[in-house]
């Protein structure tokens, strides 16, 4: 999957990114929806979301102009967005 996704990479960069989405531990079809939200570089995004509860079906939800994906894929911590939504009184949960 990660190798459709990242036709662009070498293989020793597919192998890496394959084994850091293995370890956040999801089912395929699970995979494949945050891989499509946070990108295939955001294996380390993916588990600082699931800790405090933010679905990957939040992704999509604009706070202050911008989506929660947008957000995250530039940088900016979960903590913070999870702040935005709060003050905004969205929930990011499923």
């Amino acid at each position: 999957m990660l190798s459709r996704r990242a036709v662009r990479l070498r293989r020793a960069e597919v192998r890496a990114l394959t084994q850091a989405w293995t370890r956040v531990g999801l089912w395929p079809a699970e995979l494949e929806a945050w891989i499509g939200a946070v990108g295939v570089n955001g294996a380390a995004i993916a588990p600082d979301c699931l800790t405090p509860g933010i679905a990957v079906s939040a992704m999509d939800i604009v706070l202050d102009g911008m989506r929660v994906k947008q957000r995250l894929r530039i940088g900016e911590p979960v903590f913070s967005v999870l702040a935005r939504a709060t003050a905004c009184g969205r929930s990011l949960s499923g």
